[in-house]
């Protein structure tokens, strides 16, 4: 199912990672396989973490654990040339928090992700801190208002 057409602008996503792709990612087929693709959403989720983690102060979360990655492929990757994952915040919820993802390459969106994680104990879930939070709420993105 193809994401809605905000989810595909880069200008909604608050953070710009850029990753170089590697050779060893292409396939018979001349194009970055789908494993390495995936790769590079989590490269770029890994640097938004710390950066958001960062900003709430290391004794304010807990263990956080992935709990659903969706990823939908728009356009084909291809090496060598450089891609740029643009990251934020889709949804916060009492102990989740969902990051949403788009990735570019000559210009043209070629696939989003959705990542929902929870802050988990060993007795379960329990509620992300205030100040995780309100970083996560500065890093909040949402659909554009139709005019």
């Amino acid at each position: 199912m193809k994401p809605p057409a905000w989810r595909q602008d880069r200008a909604v996503y608050p953070h710009a990672f850029h990753i170089q792709t590697r050779y060893r990612d292409e396939d018979n087929l001349g194009h970055v396989n789908n494993i390495a693709v995936s790769a590079y959403y989590d490269e770029a989720r890994a640097r938004f973490s710390r950066q958001t983690f960062s900003a709430a102060g290391a004794d304010n979360w807990q263990r956080i654990v992935t709990a659903d990655v969706r990823v939908t492929y728009l356009g084909e990757v291809f090496h060598p040339d450089e891609i740029e994952i643009r990251t934020g915040i889709l949804r916060i919820g009492t102990a989740s928090y969902e990051i949403g993802q788009a990735m570019f390459q000559r210009d043209k969106c070629v696939g989003v992700c959705t990542t929902t994680f929870v802050q988990a104990t060993a007795q379960g879930s329990s509620p992300l801190s205030p100040e995780l939070r309100g970083a996560l709420t500065a890093v909040l993105i949402s659909e554009p208002a139709v005019i």
